[in-house]
This record gives structure tokens, sequence and C-alpha cells, in this order.
């Protein structure tokens, strides 16, 4: 009995090696070409919804940020499909409740159009194997660095050139995110305050209230999140 026992002990970290290294060899024969994202993300209702519009445009994220003093990992998990996320800035003339299923969010919480000229932005990402926590699941460390980013991103349209950090993000995760497949994420901002210069000491330093959903292409809630970001001047 006992040297069953100790036959199992032994033999749990090559269980465990094999199950890592399966993983790994997983992701890369899992992890699909760049051409073929592309190609299958243009196919998408939602992109094409979005391209048709006349509410909202085109954007590169990455040139929007360029200016913005924020986290440097900005987008950067796609490195592994090397796909950026397509991005869409709304106007501020937008009927929010289209694209939003409005019966999960506070009226207070909705998109500002009076204090905002970018009032959201949606993106369309791919969601591949490289940035899984358990096989076919994305990891949640990397859920938080999506939310943060994207609504990082809303905050950089309406405020180029500052610095851009979060004081607060608050996570909420209803369903999982499944690796291989597209989500829709729409980040947005409802509030803004200003800070005195006494507390912050400098006399333009502000708080956005930011908030972003991400859904499946069902419309199924995923992940919800808000977060306080403070604005400021380069220091």
């Amino acid at each position: 009995m006992m040297s069953s026992i100790s036959s199992f002990v032994l033999s749990k970290p090559s269980l465990l090696n094999s199950i890592i290294l399966a993983r790994r060899l997983f992701a890369v024969w899992y992890t699909r070409d760049a051409a073929d994202i592309v190609r299958d993300r243009a196919k998408l209702p939602a992109v094409k919804a979005l391209e048709g519009s006349a509410e909202c445009r085109a954007i590169d994220p990455a040139y929007a940020l360029r200016d913005s003093l924020s986290c440097n990992n900005h987008f950067g998990y796609q490195s592994t499909s090397k796909v950026y996320p397509l991005a869409y800035a709304w106007s501020r003339t937008a009927d929010f409740s289209a694209p939003l299923i409005t019966d999960a969010i506070p009226s207070e919480r909705m998109p500002s159009a009076k204090e905002f000229d970018v009032p959201m932005v949606t993106l369309i990402d791919h969601i591949n194997e490289g940035v899984s926590g358990h096989l076919g699941l994305i990891h949640g460390g990397m859920t938080t660095v999506i939310a943060h980013s994207s609504m990082s991103l809303v905050a950089a349209l309406n405020a180029p050139g500052t610095q851009i950090v979060p004081k607060t993000l608050n996570m909420d995760y209803r369903r999982p995110i499944r690796t291989g497949h597209f989500v829709k994420i729409h980040a947005w901002l409802y509030e803004k305050s200003r800070i005195p210069a006494s507390a912050q000491g400098a006399p333009d330093a502000a708080v956005m209230k930011a908030a972003v959903h991400f859904y499946n292409l069902r419309d199924e809630l995923l992940v919800e999140a808000v977060s306080d970001i403070l604005v400021s001047n380069r220091s």
C-alpha cells in the first residue's frame, strides 16, 4: 500500500509537466493564422453593422494612444496573433441604446454625450489560445488588461496628450470568455469631475468615470467593469 502511494506521489510532477506541455502544444497548434482571423472578422454581422453606421467611425487604437502615458501593454497581448482589434469611436449624437443592452446599465451610468466628444468606443477582438489561463478560457488577468486598455482608449480620445492612470478598477465576471472566439467590447465615459489644484498639484487634473462591457456575438454579457481614471498633464 505504501509503495503504491509513494509511486503516485512521485508520478504527480511528471503528470503535471505532461499537462503543461500538452497545453503549450495545443496553444501552438490552435493559434490561428492572422490572415484567417482578419478574413473571418470581416464577415461578422457585428463588423458590417459598425462599418455601415453613420454614428461611429473606425479608428486605430495604437495611434489614438500614441501620446498617452498609460500602461505600456495596451493591446500588446495581440502579438500572439499579430491582429489588433477593430476599434470604432461613437459620436456624441449617437443613440447608445442601440449598441448597448441597456437593461444591465443604470441610467446614470449611460455614456455622457454632454461631457465628452467621444462618449464610447466599440472593439471587435479575437481571443486566441495564447492568452489562456485554463485550456479554452482567457486568463482573468488578461481580461483586466483588455478592460483597462479599452477604457483608457476612450479616455485618451477625449484627452489627447495626457497621462491616463486608473485609480480604481472593479471587475464583475458574468460568463467565461472562451479562446478562439470573437468578442465585442463597449467602453464608455459617463461622468467627469475636476480635482482642485491644492489636492492634486495640477490645475487641470480630472477624474473620468468609465465602464466597459464584454459581449459574445450572441450579445450575452460576459464581463462588466467600472473604473475611475485619473487624467492629468505630463509631469
